[in-house]
């Protein structure tokens, strides 16, 4: 195996301030630089790093990002920023087209309720990010088998199917690659309880049920909060991330202000709802969810829901904390095949509410068996597992067939016409 100097491109900022993004494309560099390659991490301005192995780049526009990419020889990039800077393609360096997170699904969600016209715009532009990006990719990641299928579907529509691609690689076993987002290896280092008082909100003796990821449109945690007040166990409360998106673009999440609302109508806040009201920082996020007695992921019925991958089921996992979560995508079917919390029905907070009273109340010795079956889980997704089919191509990089036969007959017409030039000079 040769070293590659493997480039990953990022839009979103890094530092101590992350989200699902930054966070994976910082872990999979590492497990990239612990494999022998050169990572490099071209992010946005503002991005801050102190990670062992892996060299920072930052960049603000195009001229940066293409002194970002001087030498590489992979890069590894988010379909949205290939797709608005298609002149990577040009460059005849293999192109791993990170897809775990499919933002036209998204979209659809986040832009319900708009205008028409605005809704179609916003739709559009998302397709393109995702379609343009495949088009010129050499390998795509995807989080689970649902996205591969999504994959295929949306090259079989583009025509790129019927190419040297899958003539050379019929299941597209090459070309699409699982790469689910991971967890680390070591356990969660614990340092204070900042959800229980003095420190937080919330009774010492209260159970916690926490939503540790943002509050985007496509997720319910009002769900959440209906079900805390309907729950017979007066000790059962919740604590919700409520704060701005680390990337100022984002910023306040959409659905912020109306948990916020639900919970004062209820009367809740602050006795049995928490909001926090900032982004918890990644080093410091175990604190945060050792400090809880159940993780939550709740979610509407969608079409997001079934290609979805929600990362901060994982989070869970890495704290040992049983599951609530909404059946229909893949880690609910994980939780419910390998006993490791409970699935309730979309949008039903009396389930949610008799699964939180049932974990409050559950026998000890009932709760340290799935503890254990928790860990299991959690050691077979850990990211320098689940990055193994990122680590392979690395080590052996090269274009996809079809694109490799684009880029040789390029450098044919170029060649023919230096040629031409030569002979025309009285060189031939």
């Amino acid at each position: 195996m040769s070293a590659a100097r493997v480039v990953f491109v990022c839009a979103d900022t890094v530092g101590e301030l992350m989200a699902g993004p930054a966070i994976r494309s910082v872990e999979l560099a590492a497990v990239v630089s612990a494999a022998g390659h050169e990572a490099i991490l071209a992010a946005p301005a503002g991005s801050t790093l102190d990670r062992a192995g892996i060299t920072l780049r930052v960049w603000g526009d195009e001229a940066a990002l293409r002194c970002a990419l001087a030498d590489a020889g992979v890069i590894v990039v988010f379909a949205p920023v290939l797709a608005d800077n298609p002149w990577m393609a040009s460059l005849g360096i293999p192109l791993v087209v990170d897809a775990y997170d499919p933002g036209l699904l998204e979209t659809l969600e986040q832009r319900r309720g708009e205008p028409f016209n605005a809704q179609r715009t916003w739709v559009a532009d998302a397709s393109r990010h995702l379609t343009d990006a495949l088009a010129a990719a050499d390998v795509v990641l995807v989080a689970n088998d649902r996205q591969r299928h999504l994959i295929m579907g949306m090259l079989a529509a583009s025509g790129r199917l019927g190419s040297r691609l899958s003539a050379e690689d019929p299941a597209l076993e090459s070309f699409i690659r699982c790469v689910p987002f991971g967890l680390p290896s070591a356990p969660p280092a614990v340092d204070g309880r900042p959800l229980r008082a003095p420190f937080g909100q919330l009774a010492d003796g209260a159970f916690i049920a926490y939503w540790g990821g943002g509050l985007y449109a496509w997720l319910d945690p009002i769900t959440l909060i209906e079900a805390v007040a309907q729950c017979p166990d007066p000790r059962v409360s919740a604590a919700l991330l409520a704060g701005p998106h680390p990337t100022p673009v984002v910023g306040e999440l959409p659905l912020a202000d109306v948990a916020r609302r639900r919970a004062e109508e209820l009367g809740l806040v602050p006795a049995s709802v928490s909001f926090i009201e900032h982004w918890v920082p990644y080093r410091e996020r175990g604190d945060w969810l050792c400090d809880a007695d159940v993780g939550v992921s709740l979610h509407h019925r969608h079409i997001e829901t079934e290609f979805s991958f929600r990362t901060r089921v994982l989070d869970y996992l890495w704290a040992g904390l049983p599951v609530v979560c909404t059946e229909g995508d893949v880690l609910a079917s994980l939780v419910a095949d390998r006993g490791l919390g409970i699935v309730v029905p979309p949008d039903d907070a009396a389930a949610v509410a008799q699964a939180l009273s049932a974990l409050a109340g559950e026998d000890p010795g009932l709760a340290a068996e799935r503890r254990a079956r928790i860990a299991a889980v959690a050691s077979e997704m850990t990211w320098d597992q689940v990055a193994k089919p990122l680590v392979e191509f690395c080590a052996r990089p090269r274009l996809a067939p079809d694109r490799r036969v684009r880029t040789e007959a390029g450098e044919g017409v170029v060649q023919r016409l230096r040629r031409a030039l030569r002979i025309a000079r009285g060189r031939g």
